[in-house]
This record gives structure tokens, sequence and C-alpha cells, in this order.
């Protein structure tokens, strides 16, 4: 998961990141479903081929049992929005 985020980290401006400190979690999530979502999903989900590694490595949490594309992506905006926000200055 740390991969993951530290990947995205590296490619997002920092005006990107000023902005996701404006808002709420949730409205980070919702207004990065379709973009950056779609890109997470499709790179680090789908073309993931450690797959069952991933979905082992974020437990067996009740969440996580029928783990898809669109519910990993929201994972991992959650995650992306709580590194960017929690950033040393």
């Amino acid at each position: 998961m740390d991969k993951i985020l530290d990947d995205i980290l590296k490619t997002l401006p920092l005006e990107f990141k000023e902005r996701a400190k404006e808002m709420t979690v949730d409205d980070f999530i919702i207004k990065h479903h379709f973009g950056l979502g779609l890109l997470i999903k499709d790179k680090y989900f789908y073309r993931n081929k450690t797959q069952e590694q991933l979905i082992e490595s974020l437990g067996h949490k009740k969440k996580y049992v029928f783990l898809d594309g669109d519910v990993f992506s929201g994972i991992i905006l959650e995650k992306l929005y709580e590194r960017i926000t929690t950033e040393d200055k």
C-alpha cells in the first residue's frame, strides 16, 4: 500500500496537494473518483500481478470481503488524502 501511495505522490503537483488540504476526505474521494480513481483502479488493482498479496495486506476487515476496483480506489484515495493532509509543511 505504501509503495502505491509513494508512486502516486511523486506524480502529483503541489497545487493538487494544496487544494486537497482545503477539502474534507469525502469531498476529495468524490471529486477524484472518476479521474485519479480510475487510474488507481486500472494501474494498481486490475494490472497488479500481486493483487492477492495486496488484498491480503489490507487485512480481513468486513468491508474488504468483496473488494473490487471501485472499493480499492476509494481506499487508496482515502489513504492518499490522509498522507497529503498530514505532510510536513
